[in-house]
């Protein structure tokens, strides 16, 4: 593939085009996907996907070794960690893992954007559970792989148009505005565009493909509203413990139509930020075990 550095991309699909058979979903995470999507899928078949990958199985034991996870004991197999941990933790563990070389790639450990994308879709990630109890009809593991996903264009166009994304940074900074907006000054569009074009590339069901799509801008979710309103509450919320502002700060974060959309009152929210901070807290580290 010819490199892009210098150039900038004229629209979301040639993002898509021009990074060519590197923009595939992991075999790993598309198994994972299904998975979430079947109900009939069962601890075994989990486990010999997990299985098929050394270094992944691995990953998803030290993580599952973590002390985020609490096991009463440490695990040394797939089937233990399973037993311990249940079914969809386990699935969320893998995906987490088997995401990372998206995000960071194998050669690219010196990129501090990449890896603060990476703890942001981490903890949005994380974060997405604790918002999904005020969205019962939200499913869980849905929101979990959006909420990972979400970002997946920011971090396409950080490793692809490298001289694009530091303009946007510093347009950013300059204008005090935020980093989607500054993406549409200066590219015409938005990571959360090039995400849905991936989505669409890589198949995704339609909800997860509004999730990637449409965090920015809810009302554009025709299918799955209420999940892009989940992911994007997990994600301004992480923004905002990121920053370091304080709790009675949160109204210049967390966009009002997606409260709307879940029907999140201000003492609610004030309650969910208290939850969140101790998430993201007790989470600290645990995205860089998935190296």
């Amino acid at each position: 593939m010819a490199s892009t550095t210098g150039v900038f991309p004229k629209s979301p699909q040639q993002v898509v085009q021009s990074i060519g058979e590197l923009a595939v979903l992991p075999q790993v995470v598309m198994k994972v996907l299904d998975m979430t999507s079947n109900t009939r899928a069962t601890t075994q078949e989990l486990e010999e996907v997990i299985g098929q990958d050394q270094a992944l199985t691995s990953k998803v034991l030290t993580l599952a070794n973590s002390s985020y996870y609490g096991l009463p004991r440490r695990v040394s197999s797939l089937r233990e960690a399973v037993m311990f941990l249940g079914f969809r933790v386990v699935r969320n563990i893998a995906m987490t893992a088997s995401c990372y070389n998206i995000f960071i790639g194998k050669s690219d450990s010196q990129s501090l954007l990449k890896r603060r994308i990476w703890k942001h879709s981490v903890d949005t990630s994380l974060l997405t559970r604790l918002v999904c109890a005020y969205a019962p009809d939200v499913v869980p593991d849905e929101a979990f792989a959006a909420g990972l996903l979400h970002d997946i264009g920011k971090t396409v166009l950080e490793q692809y148009y490298p001289q694009a994304m530091l303009q946007v940074v510093q347009t950013a900074e300059r204008l005090g505005i935020r980093h989607h907006e500054a993406e549409e000054q200066i590219l015409g569009f938005n990571h959360a565009d090039v995400g849905l074009a991936l989505a669409i590339q890589w198949n995704l069901p339609i909800a997860l493909g509004e999730a990637l799509g449409y965090h920015h801008c809810i009302s554009a979710a025709s299918a799955a509203p209420r999940l892009v309103a989940v992911v994007a509450v997990a994600s301004e919320v992480s923004n905002m413990l990121e920053d370091g502002a304080g709790d009675e700060q949160w109204e210049m974060y967390v966009r009002e139509d997606a409260l709307q959309t879940l029907g999140i009152s201000t003492q609610q929210m004030e309650a969910l930020l208290q939850g969140c901070r101790v998430e993201v807290e007790r989470s600290m580290g645990l995205y860089n075990m998935a190296a």
